[in-house]
């Protein structure tokens, strides 16, 4: 023991930490850049057309979706929900995970069917970019021949086309 009453890998790890304090807080701060960084990169990379369509499951989809009229946007763009960012994140994981679990198992059908939760999130996406057109339609409740703001009633092939030959209804 020493006089301090510390034995003496303790006063080793002692000074080890006061001589290295500013490299490791460096380390820390560089490793959170990077990871940081990294993630904004993954979120953006797995919203992509090219990264959903890479499954088999999807491969379908992201070619109509290709010739579609929709072609600039991304997935996310539509499938997931943009009220804030915290419902977006957890939405993403949530629905990557359903995704990857089905894709792993080959559990998906042949033609995939929107959940009725995906036709809200997307009937919300299509007002939230078509607003400024929207005085233009006909959307009002009790109405005949109303569609109550349910764009996909009309416009369920817009995005990814009617069967496999097409790539959705060019209207734009």
């Amino acid at each position: 023991m020493t006089l301090e009453g510390k034995g003496d890998s303790e006063v080793e790890l002692q000074h080890l930490i006061k001589k290295h304090t500013l490299l490791c807080l460096t380390g820390g701060f560089a490793a959170g850049i990077a990871a940081f960084a990294f993630g904004g990169v993954m979120m953006s990379v797995s919203g992509s057309p090219a990264f959903c369509g890479a499954c088999h499951s999807m491969k379908h989809e992201a070619w109509t979706f290709a010739e579609s009229a929709h072609n600039t946007l991304e997935c996310t763009d539509c499938h997931l929900p943009h009220q804030n960012v915290a419902i977006y994140f957890v939405e993403k994981g949530r629905t990557g995970m359903v995704d990857t679990y089905h894709e792993v198992l080959r559990d998906y059908p042949a033609h995939i069917k929107l959940s009725s939760d995906a036709r809200e999130t997307v009937n919300a996406n299509c007002i939230r970019c078509h607003e400024p057109t929207m005085q233009n339609v006909h959307a009002d409740i009790g109405k005949d021949f109303d569609t109550a703001g349910a764009c996909l009633k009309c416009h369920s092939r817009i995005a990814h086309g009617t069967n496999h030959l097409e790539g959705g209804i060019k209207v734009e």
